[in-house]
């Protein structure tokens, strides 16, 4: 399981932020991973990396001061089982962010992919273009009518896709526009603050059919904003992307550590 939620505003100036983006990863907690840095090979990429064997080099969410960046999700749905035999979802990012595609181009070879044969199991796909906070949606699954762009100033994405929100989500939503409303820079730390204490929310949204149905014997734990389900599975990293109108760029990423205390990193960098 894991959550996102977007602010976007393509008139931003020097005082107020173009993009703000708050996500949490939900893992197992030993799944081996390396914390956000810069790529040595792609040193204009930023992001965690995935070191599962058989996966290495995914990630969940990165961005590249070329102006792009990327989350995926995982999707749930009785109709799409998980396949071991499967590609890794990660590398869906990297391959993003490294190449000169446009996000409609990159979404419609994915959409044609997936339909000659789903070599990946089921995600949701979000881009983003940092330059002009357009965002573009792809849900892998079966059915999928293909690439969406998201127009709405407020997205909140969880792991049933954009069509069929659990509660969480939707008052997710409705938390994260009263965090950004009146954000601007000079209050930055406070916003990070803001956004990082509502990532660690642990408020239970129910009853909730749409997650029961999808998770039966889960959805009372996977309820809340920040996950935890005893020792082995939950939240265990809070991502936050600023963008300014002046195209200055601050991200964030708190990890859970194996002695389960957090480390927190902080990058700022520009746009090219």
């Amino acid at each position: 399981m894991c959550i996102l939620f977007i602010y976007r505003n393509s008139d931003a100036d020097a005082n107020s932020y173009r993009l703000i983006v708050a996500s949490n990863r939900d893992e197992m907690y030993k799944r081996p991973t390396l914390s956000a840095h810069y790529w040595d090979q792609y040193p204009d990429c930023l992001g965690g990396i995935d070191m599962e064997p058989g996966k290495e080099g995914g990630t969940w969410l990165a961005l590249s001061t070329k102006g792009k960046a990327a989350v995926t999700l995982n999707f749930i749905n009785n109709r799409c089982a998980i396949d071991a035999s499967k590609k890794g979802r990660g590398p869906l990012i990297t391959n993003f962010i490294t190449s000169n595609d446009s996000m409609e181009l990159y979404l419609d070879k994915l959409h044609r992919e997936n339909v000659n044969g789903q070599p990946y199991n089921p995600y949701c796909l979000i881009l983003l273009n940092l330059y002009n906070a357009n965002v573009h949606y792809l849900n892998s699954c079966i059915g999928s009518t293909g690439p969406i762009m998201c127009n709405s100033d407020i997205i909140g994405i969880g792991n049933s896709g954009l069509d069929r929100p659990y509660k969480k989500v939707e008052a997710g939503k409705e938390e994260f526009k009263r965090i950004v409303k009146n954000a601007d820079i000079t209050n930055q730390n406070n916003l990070i603050e803001e956004l990082v204490n509502f990532l660690k929310s642990k408020k239970r949204y129910l009853p909730d059919p749409e997650l029961q149905e999808r998770s039966p014997t889960r959805y009372k734990e996977l309820s809340s904003i920040f996950v935890s389900i005893g020792k082995e599975y939950g939240t265990r990293t809070h991502s936050i992307l600023l963008v300014d109108g002046m195209n200055r760029v601050i991200f964030v990423e708190e990890t859970l550590m194996p002695d389960f205390t957090w480390k927190r990193q902080q990058f700022k960098t520009n746009l090219m």
